[in-house]
């Protein structure tokens, strides 16, 4: 008959949530590499599809913290920049007021390319683009991207299976 040391289950608890937490953020390629890869595969792909350039939001990520506890490993990733949420969730129409608002904006109607000027780089160089100043403007909504929460549920199949 075998003998079991004592304390073998504490050890293998700890093996087992060694384990867990290599498989998470420990190995190369591992779960939540893949789950922010897919989160930003998602929104670049949202962003093609609706003219957004999404790459500042991205560049926003910032470094997975883990809290690791008795029985139970938790790991939090997020991105710094508060427009990831408006990219998740989307936005409705609204109203932006400034003092005055100043943004360059690509493609503009007729009136804009004769009130304002073409957009100037640091160095002088024209841009794309007219740099105007207004004091509110009304954007309709954007549509939700969807980008966290499906690749949420796609990290979940994946654990579960």
């Amino acid at each position: 008959m075998a003998t079991l040391e004592r304390g073998f289950e504490d050890d293998l608890r700890e093996a087992v949530m060694d384990d867990v937490e290599a498989t998470l953020v420990g190995e190369e390629a591992n779960l939540v590499y893949e789950f922010v890869e897919l989160v930003h595969a998602r929104l670049r792909s949202y962003g093609e599809r609706h003219g957004y350039d999404v790459e500042s939001t991205i560049d926003s990520l910032g470094q997975p913290e883990v809290d690791r506890s008795e029985g139970r490993i938790e790991v939090t990733i997020g991105w710094e920049s508060e427009q990831m949420a408006r990219w998740e969730f989307g936005t409705s129409d609204h109203t932006v007021e400034g003092d005055p608002l100043s943004f360059v904006w690509h493609d503009p109607p007729q009136w804009v390319r004769e009130e304002f000027d073409q957009a100037r780089g640091g160095g002088g160089q024209f841009e794309s683009g007219y740099r105007v100043f207004l004091q509110e403007t009304e954007p309709s909504g954007i549509e939700e991207s969807r980008a966290i929460r499906d690749a949420l549920n796609g990290l979940r199949r994946v654990m579960q299976a």
